[in-house]
């Protein structure tokens, strides 16, 4: 763990306002900066950044920080992870721990083992005529596979192991980079006989591969299996290439396999990118807003591809995402349709892409089925506005009044209304007393008087847990609000930031005294009930040592 001093400088070397604005697009609102909040879905901007305290906070969803718990939080990564990140930017030299050492010693091994790999499966698909002749035939020349550098891993058991460890590799290190097996008569090649697309993270590193059959095994597609450096439901296949792409066209389209991506690309469709063989995440949803809000699903015209059409739908409008479809022609992909229609044939079906409700029109089903299936998509819509249209539209499509479609998203809120309140009861809670707040306010407000404040109230005074938590940090002389937010964690940093970035407190002198005497007169008021109550069960037992006793301190209380 790098030193406070360490960390302070790595700050100085960074303003929030750039680093953030690489993720969220940030319009300048007096003295901070707002935009749309990445961590939740919204569509009127809550999420403020101040460039004078070097802090976020999101008053939706009371998320907040400073530039190592937006890294920490937006890239999925560690604290150390995230240091080391911000530490490059700022130009600021960091010594790693022996423990850091050898973490990141064994991601750096994996991607160069990954770059050797693609070095060789690239070498096998030149020496490979049956290889070659079946990407020409799908119409991707040699340009294009050295463009996206694809490659064919040979029908043999021990090629690319026997090449790694000529390399230096060992054979434990190959294998938890998924690219040999261990099999009940030693390791093997995971892939073998396949077309190789390498898959690349946003850095431009190769952290996994993607294989296809060209012999009709199976499984057709196959992946690598998940790594410290590979997540599939975080990567979508063409993305490193495609982002710039889609941030120009305001536009991302989804494809369903790495041909597809590919022959789009060719084409000039260069905002297309797809999943890596496996259905949508939430994540691949927050992934792909940090650049777009638009996207159009591209996906095979069989019922396979409606149906994933379908889920993909529901994934990407619960993250917030506008999402419209491509009618691609019957016993059409993507692949196919642009190899044999061209390019200004796509570009004529993106011009009239289908909403969610034409969509489910062209489904097979009676009417109810369609009305059902189309309100659950319905439900999962964000944007209240454009729920409302499709409410309206699907009203007129199936001749249903709109009253009993609105009855039906009703039923579907109340069902969901248990998860709700579970993800509720898990979301941070909020201290109950303003006064608890103010008094941090105030501290923030007159640091000169922290050390004074400090001593004039006790951790108990402090009932909620996130302030009880925080009070105890100031108490241990913690008093500096930056190193007060560095040495706190999670609900505490979340507090702290909403906190400064609240409104100033007028006359924050007259505020603080009247703060302490209502916190002190609380808690006088407290002590009191809890000696009433011990004083009638003084009465009933007929203790009077007991009962003289309690008359006492209440009398002491009351004078104080």
């Amino acid at each position: 763990m790098p030193s406070d001093s360490v960390l302070e400088e790595i700050k100085n070397g960074l303003d929030i306002v750039d680093l953030i604005s690489e993720y969220v697009n940030l319009k300048h609102a007096g003295q901070n900066w707002k935009g749309l909040c990445p961590f939740h879905t919204e569509k009127t901007p809550s999420f403020t950044v101040s460039p004078s305290k070097q802090i976020y906070h999101c008053f939706g969803c009371n998320s907040g920080g400073d530039i190592f718990s937006f890294l920490v939080k937006y890239e999925n990564v560690t604290f150390p992870e995230a240091v080391n990140i911000l530490a490059k930017k700022a130009g600021v030299t960091i010594k790693p721990s022996h423990k850091d050492t050898v973490k990141t010693g064994e991601k750096e091994v994996l991607l160069s083992i990954h770059k050797d790999a693609v070095s060789f499966f690239q070498q096998q698909l030149v020496k490979n005529e049956k290889a070659n002749k079946y990407l020409i035939e799908r119409g991707i020349d040699i340009k294009t596979q050295k463009l996206f550098y694809l490659g064919y891993a040979p029908k043999t058991w021990n090629a690319l192991l026997n090449y790694l460890t000529g390399k230096g590799y060992k054979a434990d290190v190959i294998k938890s980079a998924g690219l040999v097996t261990q099999g009940t008569k030693g390791i093997y090649d995971t892939f073998r006989d396949r077309i190789m697309f390498p898959i690349y993270d946003l850095k431009g590193d190769v952290i996994a591969f993607g294989g296809r059959a060209i012999n009709g095994d199976d499984p057709k597609y196959l992946n690598s299996p998940e790594t410290i450096i590979f997540n599939k439901r975080m990567v979508l296949y063409g993305l490193q290439r495609a982002k710039d792409s889609i941030k120009e066209t305001g536009c991302a389209l989804f494809m369903e396999g790495y041909l597809d991506v590919i022959t789009a690309h060719i084409h000039g469709f260069t905002n297309s990118v797809a999943p890596l063989g496996t259905a949508f995440t939430q994540e691949h949803g927050k992934l792909i807003k940090r650049f777009v809000e638009d996207v159009i699903l591209v996906f095979d015209s069989d019922e396979a591809g409606r149906k994933a059409a379908k889920n993909a739908t529901n994934i990407l409008f619960e993250s917030g995402l506008n999402v419209k479809i491509l009618a691609l022609p019957d016993r059409e992909d993507p692949d196919s349709f642009l190899r044999k229609n061209g390019k200004e044939a796509f570009q004529e079906l993106l011009q009239r892409p289908l909403s969610i409700i034409d969509f489910y029109m062209l489904l097979k089903g009676d009417r109810r089925s369609i009305a059902h299936e189309a309100i659950q998509t319905i439900f999962r819509i964000s944007d209240r506005v454009l729920q409302g249209h499709y409410v309206k539209t699907l009203s007129e499509k199936l001749r249903i009044n709109e009253f009993f479609i609105i009855e039906e998203l009703k039923k579907l809120k109340k069902n969901n209304k248990s998860q709700e309140t579970k993800a509720v009861s898990k979301a941070p809670s909020r201290p109950k007393s303003l006064d608890e707040i103010y008094i941090f306010k105030l501290l923030l407000q007159l640091p000169e008087r922290s050390g004074e404040i400090a001593n004039t109230f006790s951790e108990e005074d402090f009932k909620h847990a996130t302030t009880n938590s925080v009070f105890k940090k100031v108490k241990a002389g913690l008093t500096d609000f930056n190193e007060l937010l560095s040495r706190s964690e999670g609900d505490e940093k979340d507090f702290l930031t909403e906190v400064s970035l609240s409104e100033d407190i007028e006359n924050p002198e007259k505020a603080l005294e009247d703060c302490i005497k209502r916190m002190k007169g609380n808690k006088r008021k407290i002590l009191l009930q809890e000696l009433q109550g011990k004083t009638r069960e003084a009465e009933a037992k007929k203790d009077f040592n007991l009962l003289k006793t309690l008359q006492a301190e209440q009398q002491r209380i009351l004078k104080r």
